[in-house]
């Protein structure tokens, strides 16, 4: 086997043939070579030319003069072959070193467990050999991390397997109040479309609001432009929302069946005034009026101060032949009671199984499985879905010019303090 770099069919080839991340496709070269020109292909072929081995690494300016690397959950390979792996990571060194690199920082996508939703272990997967390795090529493990970070992707993911399920079997697995909140998106009229690019600034208004509910600030709009520009129709922007005068129509509609159905029972009942089954669906039917007046006359309101369309919840979503992906996303909390959330995820549910696709990975929690947590009640969204937790091996950081390496250290602590 022999260590080189690849064409951009090569990889792309590769990547489509064997499970990889979003992060490692040929849409995110395409772009970043066009724009940035900071990114490399490299990989292994074994003796016939076979690619075995891909990678796309990124660069950044580090020390004025000098770069540090990152592998964007890469490379993409058979972590079980520690041949493979031995040669990949040492012809690593090599490359890098010629590309005036001080360190890399190397993420893989590589399982450490699968877990209950509690944090339970399901199943262990026994890295140490492949952690040995590396360390004796000076890949120093960063340890396994909970919580979130800006200088390391996630480490904890929240994934739905769709894999030879159907529709009814993949809604039947979901908690109850899932299950319930997505019928009643239908009742309520809620509705999805994907924005165009030229709409980022109406998902980016929603995302807004998430960020102060949790008190953190994460993105700027030009992000989430760029995210749809590198991943072309790859990554779309969906937003869930209510035209209040079509939901305005459908309870008129219901209110006049529910009258129509009152009058016959109401009928009915001097027929046979002793009936108790008769009372009881009166009873019933009452009820039913008197709510839907009642969401009649809240809807009427509502248009009179919010205008006919409400935006209820948007999210970044992104997908390749192996996952769709659940990235950022914002709700107005005004319109909870629409549950536009519940069916952002239902819609991208159902595309997922359109395009054949057997993971839907809601993506990152903190690993935090206290009532405490951070995130506990998106722990408790994507819970209701039937999500299990995947925990991944983390952060690896090589120091290529180790002296380089310490003096960056040094000025990076500097720099903070």
């Amino acid at each position: 086997m022999f260590f080189t770099t690849l064409t951009e069919d090569e990889f792309a080839q590769f990547t489509q043939e064997n499970f990889s991340h979003y992060t490692q496709s040929a849409r995110h070269y395409q772009y970043r070579n066009v724009h940035q020109q900071d990114v490399h292909l490299v990989g292994v072929k074994d003796d016939d030319g076979k690619v075995i081995a891909a990678c796309l690494l990124s660069e950044a300016r580090c020390l004025r003069f000098f770069k540090y690397f990152y592998t964007h959950r890469g490379p993409v390979m058979d972590y079980s072959n520690l041949r493979l792996v031995k040669y990949f990571f040492a012809s690593l060194t090599r490359y890098l070193k010629k590309q005036r690199c001080i360190y890399v920082l190397v993420d893989p996508y590589l399982l450490a467990s699968l877990r209950e939703t509690d944090g339970e272990i399901i199943e262990s997967y026994d890295n140490q050999r492949f952690i040995k390795e590396l360390a004796k090529l000076g890949y120093i493990h960063q340890g396994y991390s909970i919580g979130y970070s800006q200088m390391s992707q996630i480490r904890w993911l929240s994934v739905l397997d769709l894999k030879d399920k159907s529709e009814t079997q993949l809604l039947n697995e979901m908690d109850y109040q899932t299950r319930r909140n997505i019928k009643k998106t239908y009742e309520m009229g809620v509705q999805v479309r994907t924005l165009s690019i030229d709409e980022t600034p109406t998902f980016f208004e929603l995302f807004r609001m998430a960020e102060e509910k949790h008190g953190f600030k994460f993105r700027e709009l030009d992000y989430f432009k760029q995210m749809q520009k590198t991943y072309g129709n790859r990554a779309f922007l969906k937003i869930a929302y209510v035209d209040l005068y079509t939901y305005l129509k459908a309870l008129n509609e219901k209110h006049t069946e529910l009258v129509l159905e009152l009058n016959k029972l109401n009928a009915k009942l001097q027929e046979s005034p002793n009936s108790k089954k008769t009372k009881s669906k009166i009873n019933q039917l009452k009820q039913q009026v008197d709510s839907n007046t009642r969401k009649i006359n809240e809807t009427k309101e509502l248009m009179q101060s919010e205008g006919d369309v409400l935006n209820l919840a948007s999210a970044l979503y992104l997908y390749n032949e192996h996952e769709v992906y659940y990235l950022s996303s914002g709700s107005n909390p005004k319109y909870n009671r629409f549950m536009g959330a519940y069916r952002l995820q239902w819609e991208m549910i159902k595309f997922a199984k359109k395009k054949n696709i057997d993971r839907y990975n809601f993506y990152g929690i903190t690993g935090d499985f206290t009532d405490d947590a951070e995130d506990f009640g998106v722990q408790k969204f994507k819970e209701g879905f039937n999500a299990h937790v995947e925990e991944y091996i983390g952060d690896f950081i090589k120091p290529i010019h180790p002296l380089l390496y310490k003096l960056y250290q040094f000025t990076e602590k500097s720099r903070k303090h």
